[in-house]
């Protein structure tokens, strides 16, 4: 009885991790040369981050990047995203994208009146955020900080003063590295069980 007991906590633990890359951080509105290439640009600039939170190495072949807007791809992901690591994908990916895969270069297409972003594996949404128009502004990013559990405004670069949400935490955007932010205290305690449970 106790081994069966086990095997169905084992079962349910290993189902609260999904198999796939989620969407951990995006900034809409650059206005800064976050892509590197020496050049400010309003397209190429704008970015999302995608992070793997499994213990195996993922190959994001086959994921794709959309918006709420029209019923086209933006860019399939690239690359071996290794256990627990996160990667960066900027305008100038998909503009590369979409020039190899002729259709119209229009990067990632994130709106800064606000937008909706998913993650597709084939044609189906295994992920998606939602963001208004203050996220929407220059060098302001929005990521999704644990043991939270919850989407917050990166605006250390730009900062907000109005009472929407997310409301301003002065963290700035950290593209490719862990979400995380020395003005931002986690109000509890989680475990590694209850980070799992947010997955689910």
């Amino acid at each position: 009885m106790l081994q069966i007991v086990l095997t169905l906590l084992f079962c349910l633990v290993a189902q609260a991790i999904p198999a796939h890359p989620y969407l951990t951080e995006f900034l809409a509105d650059p206005a800064s040369d976050w892509d590197g290439n020496g050049e400010v640009e309003t397209t190429g600039d704008e970015w999302v981050e995608v992070c793997n939170p499994t213990e195996t190495a993922l190959d994001l072949s086959g994921y794709f990047l959309k918006d709420a807007l029209g019923d086209g791809v933006h860019m399939e992901l690239f690359g071996l995203l290794a256990a627990g690591e996160c990667a960066v994908f900027y305008g100038s990916d998909a503009i590369s994208w979409q020039q190899a895969n002729g259709v119209t270069t229009n990067a990632l297409s994130l709106n800064n009146s606000g937008d909706t972003i998913m993650l597709l594996y084939a044609e189906e949404v295994i992920d998606l955020v939602t963001y208004t128009t203050h996220v929407g502004e220059d060098d302001r990013s929005m990521a999704f900080y644990l043991p939270e559990g919850e989407w917050v405004l990166c605006d250390g670069l730009n900062l907000y003063g109005g009472s929407l949400e997310p409301s301003s935490t002065g963290c700035e955007p950290t593209p490719g590295e862990p979400n995380s932010c020395d003005g931002l205290v986690p109000n509890e305690q989680a475990s590694f069980g209850h980070v799992k449970q947010l997955y689910r």
